[in-house]
């Protein structure tokens, strides 16, 4: 008994490996930035919106100035950060106003007062996480859709 062996014929598939390396190679460029931004940006009102309900606003230099940075090459690649901006009209930078919110402070001798850290940008992060990861999503689909 003799059995024959399948043959298979593809055609174009030079073309679809092309474009299958077309989109791994933009998913290290700019879908990648784009993924970055997208959840950067929900990060950005999740802070504010923490920020807000918790009270810590009293000129709302440090709301106003919470942003993202530039996307930059990190060492485990592309990376972007959100956090505070900028200074107050005392030049304390919103960046420590936040860090010392978030983790509290012993009281001086110069007359400075306790504050008890609320961890709020842990829990600004740990509420927007499944948000981020929908906007990264949805970045990346518009990517691969060509929009």
């Amino acid at each position: 008994m003799m059995t024959k062996m399948a043959r298979l014929t593809v055609k174009g598939i030079e073309e679809l490996e092309n474009r299958l390396k077309a989109i791994g190679d933009g998913l290290r460029g700019e879908a990648e930035v784009k993924m970055l931004k997208a959840g950067a940006q929900v990060l950005v009102d999740a802070w504010g919106s923490e920020i807000e309900s918790r009270g810590h606003r009293v000129t709302g230099e440090m709301l106003r100035n919470v942003g993202m940075t530039e996307v930059h090459t990190g060492k485990d690649g592309l990376e972007i950060s959100v956090y505070p901006m900028g200074t107050d009209r005392h030049r304390i930078t919103n960046a420590q106003k936040a860090y010392i919110l978030h983790h509290g402070r012993q009281p001086t001798h110069r007359g400075t007062k306790e504050i008890k850290g609320d961890k709020f940008v842990t829990e600004a992060e740990k509420a927007a996480k499944p948000r981020v990861y929908e906007a990264m999503q949805q970045a990346l689909n518009e990517y691969i859709s060509g929009k």
